[in-house]
């Protein structure tokens, strides 16, 4: 290829990664524009928050950290105050009243916020978007001066807008406390997948697998789609120097709807710690890999979601989300950066992740001219 030709391929890849997606935007995301004057920060006694409205303003308002009512522990994630939406055998939403701006429809979104509620609560939450519930979940207060939790959440903008409510259904007198919202387009290296059996298992024999470990107290050795999965039995799995699992009890007999060999990895599961991790060794520096970790439903109602987080990306997931016996599949893409990854899934409400199995493969990377194709299509959708 002429230095020319090299040049004109080189100055078009500029072009096509330097096309970008509008900024989407939330109005007041932190809850810092108003000041509420009026004790204990109702709407009611205060006045509007600027961009939300509640359709119960005695039950939502604004608090500051420290000595207020609702916000009386864990450390304020974004400024020095916080929204809160009280309920008690109601239903109490507080919504953004432009909702998510500026889209670009058809593009991928980040939405992440933090959440916590009023010492000794637990509210029981939900996160609608586009009038679709994308997270229902208890959340319970982190406590003294720990952070507030993780909530992060990837959708398709379908329109230049997006309508944005988070809604407190608790039973009885409980506070969630919200801060932080932050939204963004972006390529997820968290995702989620319907784990049916061994064709949906998005285990490749072509691959180079480095890790594949399957847990619980029926663990076996087996096979799927041509992988070899380790079977390690009891809680707290490890093996030296390649990966550790800080989840302390193990579940064994687990009936569910899994079919194939995937059925063997469906068999039984670890649990057991709110703040879970798993730290993958012996791994190459600058190589491409896929993480892929097996859970499946415990229950028909949604509720046992925690947020995975790895190199500064999240994403919240549920146990139980595709319903009771069905199996989910979360993979994770990354660049190693480094000879150790760690993958951390933080419990909303403290019902731990139960996890059968997990497998990390080599992602081969695709060619400087495929990356070239991929960007000129984007950006001929871009322009439509």
């Amino acid at each position: 290829m002429s230095s020319k030709s090299c040049f004109s391929l080189l100055s078009l890849s500029v072009l096509v990664i330097s096309s970008p997606v509008r900024a989407a935007l939330i109005s007041n995301s932190g809850f810092e524009t108003d000041t509420f004057n009026t004790f204990p920060g109702y709407i009611s006694g205060n006045g509007p928050i600027t961009g939300w409205s509640s359709d119960v303003d005695a039950n939502a308002g604004l608090n500051p950290g420290g000595g207020s009512p609702f916000a009386n522990n864990g450390v304020i994630p974004e400024g020095t105050q916080v929204g809160f939406i009280q309920a008690n055998n109601s239903t109490t939403t507080l919504s953004s009243n432009a909702g998510i701006t500026d889209l670009t429809p058809g593009e991928t979104y980040n939405l992440t916020f933090r959440v916590n509620s009023r010492n000794a609560q637990n509210p029981r939450m939900t996160l609608l978007i586009d009038g679709q519930p994308f997270v229902t979940n208890n959340v319970t207060s982190v406590g003294g001066t720990n952070p507030y939790k993780y909530v992060s959440v990837n959708f398709t903008a379908t329109s230049t807008t997006a309508s944005l409510a988070i809604s407190n259904s608790s039973a009885t007198d409980n506070t969630l406390l919200l801060d932080d919202f932050k939204i963004a387009a972006a390529t997820p290296k968290f995702t989620t997948s319907a784990w049916t059996g061994d064709a949906t298992s998005g285990l490749v024999s072509t691959l180079n697998y480095t890790h594949a470990f399957n847990f619980g107290n029926n663990a076996t050795n087996t096979t799927v789609n041509g992988i070899p999965f380790t079977a390690i039995v009891g809680g707290s799995p490890s093996a030296a120097g390649s990966f550790s699992l800080n989840l302390p009890n193990g579940f064994g007999a687990d009936a569910n709807n899994v079919t194939g060999d995937s059925l063997n990895l469906a068999n039984s599961f670890v649990w057991g710690n709110q703040n879970g991790s798993l730290i993958i060794e012996g791994l190459t520096d600058g190589q491409l890999y896929r993480t892929s970790i097996f859970t499946v439903g415990w229950d028909d109602n949604p509720g046992r979601n925690s947020t995975f987080s790895a190199g500064g990306e999240r994403l919240t997931v549920d146990v139980s989300g595709l319903g009771n016996n069905n199996g989910t599949r979360i993979d994770f893409e990354f660049m190693a950066n480094g000879t150790t990854q760690e993958i951390t899934f933080d419990s909303l409400d403290g019902q731990t992740f139960h996890t059968y199995a997990f497998a990390n493969a080599e992602i081969p990377e695709p060619s400087g001219l495929a990356l070239l194709a991929l960007g000129m299509l984007g950006l001929a959708r871009r322009r439509r």
